[in-house]
């Protein structure tokens, strides 16, 4: 009801908005980002016009929601990659459950302190499997918002599949969030070449909602990046802006120490190393958005997007990389933003 009464934004509004996002994004030191599901043809103009304009602050890869903003698109043959290394067509979207937090998130068996639920279901699970086979027949790289084990299970057999049906080598379809895993679907995500999007960060902000509504021993496997990175599996990490903070480097902490904000370590044996967590928001992000050809590492050739930080994080101590700050970000070789006293 709420919503109903809210005025649309113009596309000069939207365009306005974007480009504040955008420098916030820049005062963190991020460079790249990925618009998480684009509703409506409004909100497409208004990235495009920023772009033709050069105004668009970060490279930006636009997923698209599955339904009326992505079929007009299919009809025309467009596909995931369609764009260059600042706007991007990235792959289609759906979302399958909701959230720990509001008890939505599809699991297998039901909440610990709402035992009459397990989650939801946004649509029918059929309605599901049959828009993301869609868009897999369509060309397009898929993924889905799924927090649940339930969720990820039925993301998996749709993957399964729709690979089936239609084999494609290289597909890199996603699972974001891809919260609460148990081991089969671990060896599944590694079998089929799936890359999960874990943001980790809610380890630190929203612990204390997973362990009552979940038990300890149930997110034994939440946000496994230490049986990612040991089985090979690249799982780029994410902020989840703006649920989570538009920093990675809470994010880098947050994977090193698996500590909320009390100092509470969540099962520290799925930690990784300073250099791991790095990657998996550096080249693992990039290779999630087909783009590890262009960016993710510093090497020759690619782009020149990179974070000047005020000091070397190896010299921090882990609890403490979550307040390191951004000196200088730089875009396309050029300093686009530098921090008040810095240098």
């Amino acid at each position: 009801m709420v919503r109903q009464r809210v005025p649309e934004p113009s596309e000069d509004q939207l365009a306005e908005a974007l480009v504040l996002a955008g420098r916030q994004f820049l005062s963190d030191g991020v460079t790249s980002v990925a618009e998480a599901g684009i509703r409506k043809p409004e909100e497409l103009q208004a990235y495009q016009r920023l772009a033709r304009e050069r105004r668009l602050p970060v490279r930006t890869t636009l997923m698209m929601l599955i339904g009326e903003t992505l079929e007009p698109l299919v009809e025309l043959g467009v596909q995931t990659g369609l764009g260059d290394e600042w706007l991007r067509i990235g792959p289609a979207k759906l979302f399958l459950d909701g959230s720990i937090g509001g008890r939505t998130a599809r699991m297998s068996q039901p909440y610990l302190d709402q035992p009459d639920t397990s989650g939801l279901w946004m649509e029918e699970p059929e309605v599901m499997k049959h828009k993301l086979l869609a868009a897999h027949r369509a060309g397009f790289q898929c993924c889905a918002h799924a927090i649940g084990d339930a969720a990820i299970e039925l993301l998996l057999n749709i993957y399964e599949e729709a690979l089936r049906q239609h084999p494609r080598p290289d597909h890199r379809h996603r699972i974001e969030h891809c919260s609460i895993l148990r081991p089969d679907l671990i060896e599944r995500i590694q079998r089929l070449g799936v890359v999960p999007i874990p943001g980790t960060t809610f380890l630190h902000d929203f612990q204390e909602a997973y362990l009552s509504g979940l038990g300890r021993e149930r997110l034994r496997y939440a946000y496994a990046m230490r049986t990612f990175f040991d089985r090979g599996i690249v799982a780029a990490a994410s902020t989840d802006a703006p649920v989570c903070a538009t920093s990675a480097m809470l994010g880098i902490q947050t994977m090193v120490t698996r500590r909320n904000a009390a100092g509470q370590a969540l099962w520290p044996e799925e930690c990784i190393s300073l250099e791991e967590a790095v990657r998996a928001y550096t080249y693992n992000g990039a290779y999630a958005t087909f783009e590890e050809r262009i960016k993710g590492t510093i090497e020759p050739g690619k782009l020149a997007d990179l974070t000047v930080l005020e000091t070397d994080l190896r010299e921090v101590e882990p609890a403490a990389l979550g307040s390191v700050r951004v000196d200088f970000t730089i875009v396309d070789g050029e300093v686009v933003y530098q921090r008040p006293g810095a240098g």
